[in-house]
């Protein structure tokens, strides 16, 4: 009878000890499984905040870049403008020379008006001709011959270019007996 008991209790000793061990087995495989579950949350959440950070900083990136590209277009076409602006310019320039050139190729200076002066000032419509003409002198004689001359060497030949064509059509010239 005590060897029996001695068995049951050894049996039942070892069953507990089984349970023990198949509990604690569970519990680990539980425990693992649980931290294999948060730790694969956790990686999964950290992918995906970076994935988030890069498609932030990439269209970030982007949007500078057109930014930057919106202006550099600006910049370039407001070089182009005020290069225009300075050829136009130029170009009306030469155009005013030249039409002083040929109104004083055209002026008969008056004779016994050497020394005396005038100052004629010249709007011209787009096609050349000569809208108005002012001339200031103190000699009627020199007056005349110089506002003579203005609209005897019109039309003038105006420049192609609208913006120099317009800068062209006024002007402002001294002229000097010889």
């Amino acid at each position: 009878k005590a060897k029996a008991n001695a068995d049951a209790k050894a049996k039942a000793d070892a069953a507990k000890a089984k349970a023990d061990a198949d509990a604690k087995r569970k519990a680990d495989a539980d425990k693992a499984k649980a931290n294999a579950d948060a730790k694969a949350k956790a990686d999964a959440e950290r992918a995906k905040a970076a994935a988030d950070a890069k498609r932030k900083a990439d269209a970030e990136a982007k949007e500078r870049a057109a930014e930057e590209a919106r202006a550099s277009s600006a910049k370039q076409a407001a070089e182009e403008a005020a290069q225009k602006k300075a050829e136009a310019k130029q170009i009306a320039s030469t155009a005013k020379r030249d039409f002083e050139n040929k109104i004083k190729r055209a002026w008969d200076t008056p004779a016994g008006s050497t020394g005396k002066t005038a100052t004629a000032r010249v709007t011209l419509s787009d096609s050349g001709a000569v809208r108005s003409v002012i001339v200031s002198s103190s000699d009627p004689d020199m007056k005349a011959s110089v506002e003579a001359a203005v609209r005897s060497a019109a039309p003038y030949p105006m420049p192609s270019d609208p913006e120099a064509r317009r800068q062209a059509q006024s002007f402002t010239s001294s002229f000097t007996a010889k």
